[in-house]
């Protein structure tokens, strides 16, 4: 389940940052804000929270990932309770 979860965190994390990497090369198109003033208000209030929801899923990739990383390198119980009978 987290590894689905993982995944889908990834590609909104990637495509939330084509997104912002689109906004801000808008220049190369000739879109400037003296000749839009309106829409690149919009877009950079647009850009801004794409940002912020770039920042919590990043946190989120991270807290998942350690967690995943956690949970492999702690030997199970039931591991545990073998290995103090077997010695």
């Amino acid at each position: 389940m987290s590894d689905q979860k993982l995944l889908r965190l990834e590609k909104r994390h990637k495509g939330l940052a084509r997104v912002t990497a689109a906004i801000n090369d808008l220049y190369i198109y000739g879109v400037y804000e003296s000749n839009f003033p309106a829409l690149m208000d919009k877009l950079n209030e647009a850009k801004d929270a794409c940002k912020e929801e770039l920042r919590d899923t990043h946190v989120e990739i991270v807290s998942i990932t350690k967690a995943n990383e956690i949970t492999k390198l702690t030997p199970s119980t039931e591991e545990q309770t073998t290995e103090v009978f077997e010695e």
